[in-house]
């Protein structure tokens, strides 16, 4: 077998109509078509794949919503772990659905190795932008330098500081985690007064819901705010879109 055929493992499908449960059965062989061993067999894997599932113009939006749908990567995410011996060893996944003359799916080492960028818009930092890598699980966003949620915890810095002056951001304001491909968000500190604001206007508090935590899609802004008029925005962009 090539380095190529390592790599990449290809599935076309015999019908332009592609099932939720055939996309994740065949997504799922993909991804454990990159596993490797390493030191002591453990399962190793890329930090990320890609991918890449080519459709007719009819399915494109079905396919779509199958995967920007956090319960599609949740059960993804509990197939690949019920496989595997080391499940902190699962790659980060990225999704493209392109027109294509032949339905099918690659999934390939993911080249970029980026999820998105965030970026400030407004206080002492505004335009920074820090990026999200896929060989991370865990981003945490505050004032300043120091997370800290009380006066006795362990000294962990802030990966995205929202900036250094605005006292109604707290220094623990907020954790992005990723789970696969998913991202979410959740408030610490800032409690209700973090708002994810959805393209489409659509407002939700990650402190109102049942889990705590808001999925966070590209596109998606942070909105930072006290109740009156003190406010901060964070987006989320691509990776491809300049900055």
């Amino acid at each position: 077998m090539s380095l190529l055929d390592t790599l990449k493992k290809t599935f076309a499908g015999g019908s332009e109509e592609l099932g939720r449960d055939d996309l994740l059965r065949k997504i799922e062989e993909g991804v454990l078509a990159l596993q490797r061993h390493g030191a002591r067999g453990r399962e190793v894997f890329p930090d990320g794949v890609r991918v890449r599932i080519t459709a007719s113009d009819g399915s494109i939006a079905t396919l779509r919503s199958f995967v920007s749908d956090p319960a599609f990567e949740r059960d993804l995410e509990a197939r690949l772990q019920n496989r595997l011996v080391n499940h902190t060893a699962l790659p980060a996944r990225r999704y493209e659905v392109l027109r294509g003359d032949e339905p099918g799916i690659t999934v390939e080492d993911d080249p970029v190795g980026i999820i998105g960028v965030l970026v400030i818009r407004g206080g002492d930092r505004d335009g920074a932008r820090y990026v999200l890598e896929l060989g991370r699980k865990e981003w945490r966003l505050g004032r300043g330098s120091w997370h800290q949620e009380r006066a006795d915890d362990q000294r962990l810095p802030n990966d995205v500081i929202l900036g250094d002056q605005a006292g109604f951001i707290s220094r623990a304001a907020a954790i992005i985690r990723r789970s696969g491909a998913l991202l979410e968000v959740e408030s610490r500190q800032q409690g209700e007064f973090l708002i994810v604001v959805r393209k489409d206007g659509a407002q939700l508090r990650p402190a109102m819901t049942a889990s705590g935590r808001v999925p966070l899609r590209v596109g998606d802004e942070l909105l930072f705010h006290d109740g009156r008029t003190n406010q901060l925005t964070v987006v989320l962009l691509p990776v491809e879109e300049p900055c």
